[in-house]
């Protein structure tokens, strides 16, 4: 597993669609707290190897499943 401690610009593109995609789907708006959870947890993702966008809407449709059933 790769980590890593910052993103190019490509991959920081590639996140920010990643996150404003996954809140919109999940009707998380604005200020909502849930949208500081789901930031970092994406962020976590990536440094800690995952670069893949499928594989990191994957781990974020399981943890917010986990979090909120």
């Amino acid at each position: 597993m790769t980590y890593r401690s910052m993103a190019d610009d490509e991959q920081l593109a590639t996140l920010t669609r990643i996150f404003d995609e996954y809140c919109e789907q999940a009707g998380i708006e604005g200020s909502h707290p849930a949208r500081e959870h789901l930031a970092r947890r994406l962020i976590a993702l990536f440094t800690g190897g995952l670069d893949s966008p499928d594989d990191i809407r994957m781990a974020l449709d399981s943890a917010w499943q986990t979090n909120h059933l």
